[in-house]
């Protein structure tokens, strides 16, 4: 199995990043996680020319990622569901795509092309702090559906 995390934003290495690495790396022994960001002066441009030039260039970038495997946006208007639910999602496919747009989001139009839509919460909260509860929601899903004790 092979689960790619495709995020609009800048690739740093701080104590986020060492955080989704060490889920990652976790996660090895059930699937390969990796992990992709993109972010270009494009996209600080299309940025500051508003929502729908950003949405249009987050799309953009998002293109080569669609059609590889299941491809799931994180959305705060997603359905939520609890780890098992999460973990029965994921659980029959070869390939994930996690789609996390930039600071303003995924066009209704991009939602309807991915094949589902989660909320991690209806709180706001910042790409990297949602960068990591996905990677830990990742490694939980896969301990769930091979039976590892972690998720106890």
């Amino acid at each position: 199995m092979t689960i790619n995390v495709v995020t609009i934003a800048k690739p740093e290495k701080d104590c986020y990043t060492q955080l989704c690495d060490h889920f990652a790396k976790m996660s090895k022994r059930f699937a390969t996680v990796e992990t992709n960001d993109l972010f270009s002066a494009k996209v600080t441009r299309a940025q500051e020319s508003g929502r729908d030039a950003a949405r249009k260039m987050y799309e953009e970038l998002f293109r080569p990622w669609m059609g590889r495997g299941f491809t799931i946006a994180l959305d705060p208007a997603g359905k939520e569901m609890d780890s098992e639910a999460f973990a029965k999602l994921i659980a029959d496919k070869a390939d994930v795509t996690f789609l996390i747009g930039g600071a303003f989001g995924h066009s209704r139009e991009f939602l309807n092309r991915c094949d589902k839509v989660v909320s991690l919460s209806t709180m706001t909260m910042s790409h990297k702090i949602a960068k990591v509860v996905l990677f830990e929601q990742i490694y939980r899903a896969l301990a769930i559906n091979h039976h590892h004790p972690y998720h106890k």
